[in-house]
């Protein structure tokens, strides 16, 4: 492996981790767009729900799903990249923990198990993703829409026993 093809391999798991840390960190606003090109295909398929995703408007939609979670976690295992040239492919096995505050104090925990299943591309600036899709075939719990706290921030919980 040549040392350009390490290098994208590297650049290609940053932006892929990436997306993860845009979700855990509730900075959707601030990083998914520096992830994915701006007309990029993203589909899930949850819950046997086919989902778009696609900016711009499926990042307000990450958004707020995750706003309605207290904690999430996306566990991201290591990707199996093919670079050819200025485009690329990657999987990514992903297992994603939402944890949601209901309102009256207790915890719902919905937890997905799904692969990323990426098509990206080469910019200037980077590598950037244009094509997502993500099976999820199998899933524990269910997303709580209503009757749960709202975490438009990352709780602060630095400190707390």
């Amino acid at each position: 492996m040549d040392l350009r093809l390490i290098q994208d391999h590297v650049e290609i798991t940053q932006v892929i981790q990436k997306v993860g840390r845009a979700f855990d960190e509730k900075r959707h606003d601030a990083l998914l767009p520096t992830l994915f090109t701006e007309d990029a295909s993203i589909r899930y398929l949850l819950s046997g729900q086919q989902m778009d995703f696609s900016p711009p408007a499926g990042f307000a939609v990450f958004k707020h799903f995750h706003e309605r979670c207290f904690w999430t976690q996306h566990l991201i295992a290591p990707s199996v990249i093919e670079v050819m040239g200025d485009t690329a492919r990657a999987s990514s096995p992903v297992q994603a923990i939402h944890i949601q505050v209901r309102e009256d104090g207790s915890r719902n925990t919905w937890i997905v198990a799904a692969c990323y299943f990426d098509e990206l591309v080469r910019r200037a600036d980077g590598w950037r993703i244009a094509r997502r899709t993500v099976p999820a075939p199998h899933d524990q719990g269910a997303f709580e829409e209503h009757g749960v706290r709202l975490f438009p921030a990352l709780p602060d919980l630095v400190g707390q026993g």
